[in-house]
């Protein structure tokens, strides 16, 4: 018998102290202490053996729980794999295929680190887990595939995952088998090298129910502008100007350090100390750069912003 004071870390109940006792013990003090994670498990399991090694995870990260659910639900005759026309071999044999996801929804942006879980269904990745990839941006993400199968390996659907989406950094997966431990787990998530993506703050800018995403200059006016959007959003009437600029006063005088620059579409300039200038043309003056939007071009730029003046909101994503 264990003595009394190791009672309260028996969180199996089973009268003795194993692994197990220890990850719950460690999930537990995580979430006591901070119930923020930068990690997440989503995973899609049909025969409960993804959603096993999926909780072992949790257990042994304290990660957050995504499952991936099909609108419509697989049945035993959808996996009847004998059968050539049952519903998984007809989407597995067709690359397009996209079933749909229930309405709920995770919030990608709140996570680094993402492991990704599924069944191997002739030897590849459920067609759902591609609707899930394509679903999201995980162009900024860490994701670690892992997989459940009685023989297949991970390989075809590490290389499918990779081909799909952009993804920030991928690393190597594992394939489980249904007797997979705890303890098998913890080994392969403590061998794992996961590298610390880029968290630079970037500004959101909202503009005729559009949201835009730029990434800030490096100059002092820069993060003096992210100081203050650090409180609380700010909204800035831009005013047209020039046919290549919309620009505007803002609340408050940022530090210059201007430069004559020749600008391109998309740039984010300050003017005299406290106006925001945003180009969708060039332009060649003296400003201090604030910062640039990304991913959209000069045609696409114009045709968000319209003619004449117009109202932004800025924050911090």
């Amino acid at each position: 018998a264990l003595p009394i004071y190791w009672k309260a870390a028996d969180f199996c109940e089973d009268n003795a102290l194993n692994v197990f006792d220890l990850c719950l013990m460690k999930r537990e003090l995580l979430s006591q202490l901070d119930s923020d994670t930068d990690t997440l498990v989503a995973y899609f399991s049909q025969t409960g053996n993804t959603a096993q090694i999926a909780d072992y995870i949790i257990e042994v990260t304290g990660a957050d729980s995504y499952e991936i659910e099909a609108a419509v639900p697989y049945t035993s005759e959808d996996i009847h794999y004998q059968d050539s026309n049952c519903r998984a071999n007809l989407e597995q044999n067709d690359r397009s295929a996209r079933p749909e996801i229930t309405a709920s929804q995770v919030d990608i942006d709140s996570y680094d680190v993402i492991y990704l879980g599924y069944p191997i269904w002739w030897g590849e990745e459920p067609r759902i887990i591609d609707t899930f990839l394509e679903s999201y941006d995980f162009s900024e993400k860490v994701v670690i595939p892992f997989c459940t199968s009685g023989s297949s390996d991970i390989t075809a659907s590490e290389k499918n995952i990779g081909e799909l989406v952009p993804i920030g950094h991928q690393l190597p997966g594992k394939r489980f088998s249904a007797s997979a431990t705890l303890q098998d787990v913890q080994t392969w998530i403590e061998g794992l090298e996961i590298p610390e993506m880029n968290t630079e703050q970037k500004l959101q800018i909202e503009v005729n129910g559009t949201i835009l995403t730029a990434t800030l200059a490096d100059t002092t006016a820069a993060k003096e502008l992210e100081e203050q959007l650090s409180t609380e959003p700010v909204t800035v009437t831009l005013n047209e100007y020039g046919g290549f600029e919309k620009v505007g006063k803002l609340p408050w005088a940022l530090t210059k350090s201007d430069e004559r620059i020749v600008t391109e579409s998309g740039d984010i300039m300050l003017y005299q100390g406290d106006q925001m200038t945003i180009f969708y043309d060039s332009n060649t003056w003296s400003y201090t750069r604030l910062g640039h939007i990304d991913n959209v071009t000069a045609e696409e730029l114009m045709d968000i912003f319209g003619n004449g003046d117009m109202t932004v909101t800025l924050s911090l994503k």
